[in-house]
């Protein structure tokens, strides 16, 4: 499926475009990704957006609870 116009946001693991619908704007679709808060001391940065493959996969190296 294409992404959304305005949505369209680049993983921070992969470096793939993603689909994360914007609520703001009443854009509809199904999330193919999501953000990743309050990883500082991990990541270095509070918000980072991930691909669903990376975040599972990033949430299976590091035992985080999803």
């Amino acid at each position: 499926m294409p992404i959304g116009p305005a949505s369209a946001l680049v993983c921070a693991d992969c470096g793939q475009l993603f689909h994360f619908p914007d609520a703001r704007k009443g854009e509809t679709g199904k999330e193919c990704g999501v953000h990743v808060i309050g990883m500082r001391e991990l990541l270095g940065r509070d918000v980072v957006p991930l691909c669903r493959r990376c975040d599972m996969a990033f949430r299976l190296r590091y035992g985080v609870p999803s």
